[in-house]
């Protein structure tokens, strides 16, 4: 079975969380055909390097970019550094999976200060894999002074 997605319009990291979804869903030697409004430059080269088969192309103002699964293809890597579960600091260059591994109750925090899409676990297993706490800052487009509340209840749970 071929699947189509259309990702235009869709701000990041929303289009390669979707991606990711439904390649998750690929069977060997089936296709995902994915219709978006900017050429995918980020995912490209992490596909290939996961063995997935990628071409790309530029039809009228939209990409298409088609994904096929192949025998040699795994989850792509997403820059993860899951060494291990304990947290030394919470910073803004925490990754939002490691604090929601080390922290459950920082889920909470999060949610309130606007990172909704967490509530959804499987953007719990993909987005907040790819992401630290100042990408999501900057991605949510969160002011200064909000960010520093956030940080300051999320140091707080070091504390307890």
């Amino acid at each position: 079975m071929n699947m189509m997605l259309d990702v235009r319009g869709l701000q990041p990291p929303q289009p390669a969380v979707m991606i990711l979804e439904a390649l998750g869903k690929l069977k060997t030697g089936e296709t995902l055909e994915v219709i978006g409004d900017k050429p995918f430059i980020d995912m490209v080269g992490k596909l290939e390097e996961a063995g997935y088969l990628v071409e790309l192309r530029e039809v009228g103002r939209a990409f298409v970019l088609k994904i096929t699964k192949t025998e040699n293809s795994k989850e792509p890597a997403m820059e993860v550094k899951e060494c291990d579960d304990k947290l030394d600091e919470i910073t803004e260059e925490t990754n939002v999976a490691k604090l929601l591994k080390a922290y459950p109750e920082s889920l909470k925090i999060l949610v309130k200060y606007g990172f909704s899409p967490l509530e959804n676990p499987a953007m719990r297993k993909t987005l907040a894999r790819t992401i630290t706490l100042k990408q999501a800052k900057r991605l949510l487009g969160m002011s200064n002074e909000k960010f520093k509340e956030m940080m300051e209840e999320l140091k707080a749970l070091e504390k307890a």
